[in-house]
């Protein structure tokens, strides 16, 4: 966690010093991004940094709950309102929402990667497990509300089939930050609401045809 001084600095501030930070990480790694060209970046001396952050996992951890929180807010993630007609639209919504910000954030990709490519850091490792914990507890909210409301199978075990949609959202998300730089325009555009589409099929009940 951040130190409370940085938490004090107004909000323009904080978000400045923490994209600077976002893109020297995705630029060059967590491992090749070494602390003191970081703290040059950020525009602070080391006395200032260590006012601000315990360490580089410190500012790490900040830097992907910072960028988590723009993409994905908590708010995107009240299940409990959808309902049988708003399901699906309004899911695809969300996720046209958040790939218009990360349109708007370069790094942002770059900064993803460590999720699927974690450096050696122990420290680091558990940031990106805290975070894979987070998607399976959303993924379970997000289908055991589905399943409710009729929008999602039941003929398959609950577990079994949280196991299959996290895994091809690990496999696709993992495949598209890896070969992202190699894609076009298009690409870009059109490969993310086919993968959606898929996971769809995947959980739609059977007697039901996505258009």
């Amino acid at each position: 966690m951040p130190r409370p001084r940085f938490l004090n600095l107004d909000q323009p501030r904080r978000d400045r010093l923490l994209e600077a930070a976002a893109e020297e990480f995705a630029a060059h790694g967590y491992d090749r991004a070494s602390l003191n060209k970081v703290i040059e970046r950020l525009g602070l001396s080391k006395g200032q940094f260590y006012y601000y952050f315990d360490d580089k996992a410190d500012l790490f951890r900040t830097v992907l709950d910072w960028a988590w929180q723009r993409v994905l807010p908590d708010t995107l993630f009240d299940f409990n309102r959808l309902e049988a007609d708003t399901f699906w639209p309004s899911l695809e919504e969300m996720g046209e929402q958040s790939r218009e910000l990360i349109r708007s954030m370069p790094w942002w990709v770059g900064l993803w990667r460590h999720l699927y490519h974690a450096p050696d850091d122990p420290a680091v490792r558990q940031i990106v497990a805290d975070k894979f914990e987070l998607v399976q507890q959303l993924q379970l909210s997000l289908v055991q509300r589905g399943q409710e409301i009729g929008c999602v199978r039941r003929d398959i075990p609950t577990d079994l089939l949280l196991a299959l949609v996290f895994a091809f959202k690990t496999t696709s998300d993992r495949w598209c930050v890896d070969n992202w730089d190699a894609l076009t325009g298009e690409q870009r555009d059109t490969l993310p609401h086919l993968l959606s589409r898929v996971a769809r099929r995947m959980l739609e009940p059977a007697t039901q045809e996505v258009e």
